[in-house]
């Protein structure tokens, strides 16, 4: 699955197309999230801004769970 970066000058709006298109999973305190590739799909429709990014070190793509 795709990793981004989204600007935090275009974050509620790129958030908002993302939310309303399915499932997304922050992976790290930066505002770098999981999308699916029909997500990345619909922001490049939408020309809205985001960067492609490699995926975190660990691999795993995803926040570790606490508790």
């Amino acid at each position: 699955m795709p990793t981004i970066r989204i600007p935090e000058a275009h974050w509620g709006e790129v958030w908002r197309a993302l939310v309303a298109s399915g499932p997304i999973s922050r992976i790290d305190q930066e505002p770098v999230y999981l999308v699916s590739d029909r997500q990345v799909r619909l922001l490049r429709r939408k020309k809205l801004p985001f960067e492609l990014v490699p995926p975190p070190p660990d691999g795993n793509g995803a926040e570790p769970k606490h508790g």
